[in-house]
Order: C-alpha cells, then structure tokens, then sequence
C-alpha cells in the first residue's frame, strides 16, 4: 500500500487517502469561518481608529458592513459546507482594508 499525500485525487485502494481530504476540507471550512468572524471585531476597532485619527469618510463605512456580512457568509459556508462561499468569505474578510483605504485616499485628494 502506498503512502497517501492528503490529495483528493482516488489513488491508492485505501479509504484513508479519502479521510485525510475530508478533514483537510472541514479544517478549511472550520478555519475559514473562524476567521471571518473574528475579523468583524477587528475591522470595527481600526474603523472607529481611523474615524479618530482621519476624519470621516464615507469609505469607512466598508469597514463595518463588509466584515458582518462576510462573517455570515462563512458561518453558512462550514453549516451548508459549500468552500466557495467559505472561501468568499475569508476573501471578503481580508479584503475589507483595502477596499476601506483606497476610496479614502481618493476622496482626500
């Protein structure tokens, strides 16, 4: 029996190969939806930073609706178990800076 890699791709006769791609994706969906959620209360504590230090600007307003929706859409992507909503939202979650920086140096120029 040959050692198995922990890809998805059926090679090999044993169920383990299987076992391991399971678990690698619910550690995915797991991690993804962990993720997604603690970001909300970090993106509502550098907005409301930034709102003290810059002034206000619209785009600051990415930074406190964009972290709960994507935190919702990874808390159904691990219940549904659908990877690319989980995945979405792990994007979504990351992408809230620069989608909050970059109209906001725009409006002060």
């Amino acid at each position: 029996m040959a050692p198995t890699t922990g890809r998805c791709s059926g090679e090999g006769s044993s169920d383990h190969g299987l076992l391991q791609c399971v678990d690698g994706f619910e550690l995915f969906l797991a991690r993804s939806c962990q993720l997604s959620v603690g970001a909300v209360p970090a993106w509502w504590g550098a907005t409301l930073f930034f709102f003290t230090e810059e002034g206000r600007h619209f785009s600051f307003l990415v930074g406190f609706v964009l972290p709960p929706i994507a935190a919702y859409m990874g808390l159904r992507g691990k219940r549904e178990i659908r990877g690319g909503m989980a995945a979405t939202a792990l994007a979504l979650a990351l992408a809230a800076l620069p989608l909050m920086l970059a109209p906001a140096t725009l409006e002060r120029s």
